[in-house]
């Protein structure tokens, strides 16, 4: 029976992930096209749904059901940071997004806890599962009427450019004409379905395939890390669930608070490849001290630069994915961002299980080589960009 619900828990988690991978850059993409806030408050909507459904559920068939709205727009903290692009200036997102990350690590601390005591009482995972509809619920509540719509200002200007491009028409030649003709049809190509989906070729992956393969490693190194956690303190030291909930804790204590601080870090780098650089080279010392760590005490130092270290990486790959891309594509970046990371949250739990047949540090170990392969890319893309720019100067 215990195997089963094992099993059971791996598809659903699998499914979850998959329609993540799916749906990430689709919702992404659409939501550039009928604004961050619409999108946002119809997607808290459809969770909640899933949500609701998951608490009316008392089979694995439910269950499965439940999943797939909560896996196809369960996209909130992606179109949340897309928002902010919307209405944060570039030179700020850096703290802005370390900020929301600190928020959602504080809900992340207390989520647990609360579910637990939740779970404890007759019927407990129904109502658990009811509640967390309900705060979405209330999210896309406080949504529609304490948050302003910011789109609906580049509406009013690609209105103006439509009526400005049609005056130009009576005064200009007949192939004047036809380009200028086809300006107002390229605003309206990405509400067709079809064409939304077309539209993901003139992405610049030359520009950004380097963003996305650095998120996808430290994806697959950060989660393999989380998802050996538990198992790693108790195979290596012992540890009661009591400790190892706390050690969990912790960690987002110490990513909440980098979160606070990040905006003042970046201030100082001025430079978030540079910043990435440093954080990722410390992932990689902090990854392969544990490998090492003697017993909980000395892990607990490790953990706080592991968390700093790791929150910091995570905000850097944000903003550089923005930086690299179109500000008016950064729900569709953010998009295919949170697609590598589902691919991450895909292969990780079972290079997780392979690993640690192996030794129970096989994951740490993998862990620290993915965070090392990201600095050396990270030295190899920072010195091409330097000659690239000494060769401009010249």
């Amino acid at each position: 029976m215990k195997a089963t619900t094992t099993t059971a828990t791996t598809d659903a988690g699998s499914l979850y992930g998959s329609l993540q991978f799916i749906s990430g850059p689709v919702l992404g993409k659409w939501s550039d096209v009928s604004g961050h806030r619409h999108a946002l408050i119809l997607c808290l909507i459809l969770s909640a749904f899933g949500y609701f459904l998951l608490g009316f559920s008392y089979s694995l068939v439910f269950v499965f059901l439940a999943r797939i709205p909560i896996g196809i727009f369960k996209h909130s903290r992606t179109i949340t940071k897309a928002y902010i692009t919307d209405i944060v200036p570039k030179d700020h997102q850096s703290a802005t997004f370390g900020r929301f990350n600190a928020v959602c690590s504080i809900g992340f601390i207390l989520g647990p806890p609360v579910g637990g005591h939740i779970a404890e009482l007759p019927g407990g995972f129904q109502l658990a599962a009811m509640l967390a509809g309900g705060i979405f619920l209330l999210n896309a509540g406080m949504l529609w009427f304490c948050v302003p719509e910011v789109n609906s200002k580049l509406k009013s200007v690609a209105s103006l450019e439509v009526t400005a491009t049609q005056s130009k028409l009576d005064n200009n030649n007949e192939e004047t004409t036809k380009s200028l003709e086809l300006q107002p049809k390229v605003r309206r190509v990405a509400f067709s379905p079809s064409k939304l989906l077309y539209s993901f070729k003139y992405i610049d992956w030359r520009n950004l395939w380097d963003i996305f393969l650095i998120r996808l490693t430290l994806g697959i190194g950060t989660l393999l890390y989380k998802n050996h956690y538990a198992l790693f303190l108790k195979a290596r030291f012992s540890a009661s669930p009591s400790t190892v909930g706390y050690m969990m804790s912790y960690s987002a204590i110490a990513s909440a608070c980098t979160g606070f601080v990040i905006g003042n870090i970046a201030d100082w780098y001025k430079d978030d490849r540079k910043l990435l650089l440093h954080s990722t080279f410390m992932m990689f010392i902090s990854f392969t001290s544990t490998v090492f760590v003697p017993d909980l005490f000395w892990l607990l130092i490790i953990v706080t630069p592991l968390a700093f270290s790791t929150a910091i990486s995570r905000i850097c790959v944000t903003s550089l994915t923005i930086q690299k891309g179109h500000r008016h594509d950064s729900g569709v970046l953010l998009g295919l961002g949170q697609s590598f990371t589902a691919m991450g949250r895909i292969i990780s739990p079972t290079l997780a299980s392979l690993s640690s047949e192996i030794s129970v540090v096989a994951p740490n170990v993998i862990s620290a080589a993915c965070s090392f392969i990201v600095f050396i890319l990270m030295v190899i893309l920072s010195r091409k960009k330097q000659v690239e720019v000494n060769e401009k100067i010249k």
